[in-house]
């Protein structure tokens, strides 16, 4: 039996389209011009995901300037304290800021306009991702007292993206929450406190739900101290009939040491693996990542897995796109043939 395989969201940055994109992100293009770019970069990505063979696929992310680093820029109530760097070496190098007042999102985050252009690009999209509340006010993340305050409004800027993903037609909406996958790790929060949190992001949802753990990864290094699984199962056990799909990073060896845990997963889900890492520049032979399936199939069962990358592919432009597609085409094949 063959396994599926899936994206977690973003797509690695093709030169050719760098430059536009970089003047995308930097506001000098008109709206038309800016759609152009857009489209073309989606639909070169969403063409290669599906030449590799990916099952599940996305537009790429590319209207993002880098995961989150960009977030900022779409929210009322935020003073920046500090610029971040245009090209962040480390977690320190990004943007900082204080809250000063409610926090909204007046033009939403973006992720629901991608869709609807990307849709309508040849093999269309079937699958999207939007960040968490933490995600979203990543800038002011030293006001922990702040964001506490805010999480009511921040909820409801991702549900509203969430929603209009799935009414627009998209097949599997994922939360991109790698805080709260570290928070607890790290013992900063239960297991149950981040499910009451996560929770009511997917209320209204009407599609596939998918939740994205994973613990950082900034040019290929995490932030988080506790590079664990394990306790992700916990928060599960708190969402069961509330999330369809863990989409859940796997990669490192401490983590494949805790696969036993997920005999426990709610049987209600299904996990996606993050077995392939896509911040390491070594690339994992078939028949490595066969036998990681054929371990994490014998502990959820072949029927209720999907393989896939660790995270989404950074932007750094000196990223080998040699050595991704080739990591994702040896992902393809060992889950054909594991």
């Amino acid at each position: 039996m063959a396994v599926r395989t899936t994206v977690i969201g973003s797509w690695w940055l093709h030169p050719e389209h760098s430059p536009d994109l970089r003047n995308y992100h930097s506001g000098e293009l008109s709206a038309r011009e800016s759609e152009a770019v857009l489209s073309r970069a989606a639909a070169a990505a969403i063409q290669e995901q599906r030449d590799l063979g990916l099952d599940e696929w996305t537009g790429g992310e590319y209207q993002t300037d880098d995961f989150i680093t960009h977030m900022h820029r779409l929210l009322t109530g935020l003073k920046i304290t500090k610029q971040g760097e245009p090209q962040p070496f480390d977690y320190d190098d990004m943007t900082t800021a204080t809250v000063v007042g409610e926090i909204t999102a007046p033009d939403g985050l973006g992720c629901l306009r991608a869709y609807r252009r990307e849709s309508k690009l040849p093999g269309g999209v079937n699958k999207a991702a939007v960040v968490s509340p933490y995600e979203v006010v990543a800038a002011a993340r030293g006001e922990s007292d702040a964001i506490s305050a805010q999480i009511q409004a921040l909820t409801g800027i991702v549900n509203k993206e969430l929603r209009g993903l799935a009414d627009e037609g998209c097949a599997n909406v994922q939360l991109d929450a790698p805080i709260f996958g570290g928070s607890v790790n790290e013992g900063i929060m239960t297991a149950a406190q981040a499910a009451e949190l996560i929770a009511p992001c997917f209320e209204g949802v009407n599609a596939t739900k998918s939740l994205h753990f994973c613990n950082g990864n900034l040019r290929g290094r995490p932030i988080a101290g506790v590079l664990r699984c394990a306790p992700w199962v916990e928060i599960l056990k708190h969402l069961d009939g509330v999330i369809d799909i863990a989409a859940f990073e796997v990669k490192y060896f401490s983590q494949f040491h805790e696969r036993d845990a997920f005999k426990d997963m709610p049987k209600s889900m299904q996990l996606a693996a993050g077995i392939v890492d896509e911040g390491s520049y070594w690339v994992e032979p078939v028949k490595k990542i066969r036998e990681r399936i054929a371990d994490w199939a014998r502990v959820v069962g072949e029927d209720r897995l999907w393989v896939s990358p660790s995270c989404g592919f950074g932007r750094h432009p000196s990223r080998d796109i040699p050595v991704l597609r080739e990591k994702v085409q040896n992902m393809v094949e060992a889950a054909a043939t594991f």
